[in-house]
């Protein structure tokens, strides 16, 4: 076995690789993007990779043949340096070990913590199950999840409203109202067991990005409200193909800004809502929505999966230990 940087003319090698595995994976998968099992799509995803600045990677050969690649991309984060690896970055030949993988990546991780990137990141296909076991065995965890809807074969109840509770569309001039409820992700992210901190820059610009949904024609959102205090909303806006996103089918909504205060929670606003919206989006026509969650965020993750949105994809995260790079 041979270890090669990763070059442009590896890409038509890499591209099959992609379009392999990821026609393997819709069989389990049926809800991913069908037009990446093509190996000119999968050429285009890792080119676009490949041209950022900051990314590069590392390719196996067997005996000359090609078998598996890796590919990261660093950025600077509030919390710090990292190494991103995304799902298009990682190709791996059926017949081979996910063990070249973890080899892959010992190449690639060092660079990253020469550069003092220690938060390493890769987000995997749920459907590749050894892939994943495999990443576990470096260290990492599971940090977010990804999550698709069939729309087109839920079976989505129509709801009635909670005792003393209005659900209706947002409309323009609901800016405030969306605003009011911008804190309430973040307040319980920063809880146990997320224990995830925000920037105090951060938390100045939520308000804004929150009333900006009320403004924005295309998307589809919906406010609860008890009397006149909004106590719950729920957001879903077009989600274009992108040629480097293996996780967006066609026809598809994202779902964001779900939110019920704490004072409301218990009274079935969040589920009415989410029945309320996604028959919205299914009228519309939409066929698929996506959506995500932290692995650690608890409520969200035992809520959603209710409502049909199954796994397509896992957020692994592993942080190095600074020390490293004096330890030596």
């Amino acid at each position: 076995m041979d270890y090669l940087s990763f070059n442009a003319g590896m890409i038509p090698d890499a591209s099959v690789l992609l379009a392999q595995r990821h026609y393997r994976n819709r069989i389990r998968l049926h809800e991913l993007p069908a037009r990446f099992e093509q190996a000119q799509v999968t050429a285009k995803a890792i080119e676009t990779l490949l041209a950022k600045r900051n990314a590069g990677g590392f390719a196996a050969l067997r005996a000359g043949k090609f078998v598996a690649y890796l590919i990261g991309e660093t950025t600077t984060q509030p919390w710090g340096r990292c190494g991103y690896i995304s799902m298009h970055a990682c190709g791996l030949a059926e017949d081979e070990s996910p063990e070249i993988i973890q080899d892959l990546y010992a190449l690639l991780g060092e660079q990253w913590n020469q550069m003092g990137c220690f938060n390493h990141y890769a987000y995997i296909c749920a459907a590749d199950t050894e892939i994943v076991e495999a990443w576990f065995n470096l260290g990492f965890g599971k940090e977010r999840v990804d999550a698709l809807l069939d729309l087109r074969t839920a079976e989505i109840p129509k709801v009635e409203d909670p005792t003393g509770i209005e659900i209706r569309r947002v409309v323009k001039g609901d800016g405030d109202f969306l605003a009011s409820l911008s804190d309430t992700i973040w307040r319980h992210q920063t809880r146990a067991p997320r224990w995830h901190p925000i920037t105090p820059e951060e938390i100045m610009k939520q308000p804004e990005g929150w009333a900006e949904i009320a403004e924005t024609e295309t998307d589809m959102a919906f406010l609860a409200f008890a009397g006149k205090e909004a106590i719950g909303s729920l957001a879903f806006y077009v989600e274009e193909e992108k040629d480097d996103d293996m996780t967006i089918p066609p026809h598809c909504r994202y779902m964001t800004a779900a939110a019920t205060k704490e004072s409301a929670r218990g009274r079935g606003v969040g589920t009415t809502l989410t029945w309320h919206g996604l028959r919205q989006i299914h009228e519309n026509g939409d066929e698929f929505c996506l959506t995500n969650w932290q692995s650690a965020n608890l409520l969200a993750a035992r809520f959603w999966p209710r409502f049909g949105f199954r796994p397509v994809a896992f957020r692994l995260a592993r942080m190095i230990n600074p020390a490293i790079a004096w330890a030596k």
